[in-house]
């Protein structure tokens, strides 16, 4: 979703309701110490409210006929930078909000990296049906968030607040960092890992200070199914994430008592 234009086909509905706008600066509580970034910046009508209350914003835009326009405003706040490409190909690491109307296709890929870089807060607006499945940890995405994210519906969106409407309605959410256990930042490390999840862990294992031969026993006693630490870490399923959390708070548990 961006502010204006109509392109269906990359899941471009733009939002020009300014009460919803303003409504999501306000739940994004932005200081001048936040480090924000905006994916589908469009004609930069969000990114002008986030850059006027923010330290930093990095904004991602692939429709290049937006192009004029969020150069402008570059040269206007010397704490924008405009990135023309794929905002899931470059590194997150070091920014503390997200704050966006994504293209509906992007949900999960934005939750995932948001994960992996760490971003502790993010305000979106989406489609319901992905709401839906972050609120009912129905996919490996609501699976994902729930374990590093407090999820908050923040109010139903009108499909009419857009231009096309889309199919169905939006929600604008909130998800806040939980306080992670140790559990919460091993799984982000496996995530991190290419190669097999069984090497991802094991490795996870020694990063926390364990010899090999001992987090090769810890992996055992995780009772987790052989065909599955064989697979890529990169492919693992939600069922696998709710598994594996489950095992590695018992085994957080035991050491702890």
């Amino acid at each position: 979703m961006k502010e204006i234009g109509k392109n269906p086909d990359k899941g471009q509905h733009f939002l020009v309701d300014k009460d919803v706008l303003r409504r999501e600066v306000e739940i994004s509580e932005l200081s001048n110490k936040d480090r924000v970034i905006e994916i589908g910046a469009g004609k930069g009508t969000l990114t002008r409210e986030l850059v006027k209350k923010s330290k930093k914003v990095l904004g991602f835009e692939i429709d290049k006929r937006y192009g004029k326009e969020l150069e402008s405003l570059e040269k206007e706040y010397d704490n924008l930078k405009m990135i023309y490409s794929d905002a899931t190909g470059y590194s997150w690491e070091g920014f503390d909000k997200i704050v966006s109307n994504i293209p509906y296709y992007l949900g999960e890929k934005v939750i995932a990296k948001a994960v992996t870089d760490n971003i502790p807060f993010i305000v979106l607006i989406v489609g319901e049906n992905f709401k839906d499945i972050l609120i009912n940890k129905s996919s490996k995405s609501g699976i994902l968030a729930n374990i590093f994210y407090k999820i908050e519906p923040i109010e139903k969106i009108d499909k009419n607040s857009f231009s096309p409407p889309p199919r169905v309605n939006s929600w604008m959410i909130k998800l806040t960092a939980k306080d992670e256990g140790k559990h919460a930042d091993f799984i982000r490390n496996i995530l991190k890992r290419k190669g097999k999840l069984k090497n991802a862990i094991i490795s996870s294992f020694i990063r926390e200070g364990n010899t090999k031969r001992k987090s090769k026993e810890l992996l055992k006693k995780l009772d987790l199914l052989n065909s599955a630490l064989e697979s890529p870490s990169s492919r693992i399923s939600g069922k696998m994430l709710a598994k594996l959390e489950e095992e590695l708070k018992k085994e957080e548990q035991s050491s702890n008592a």
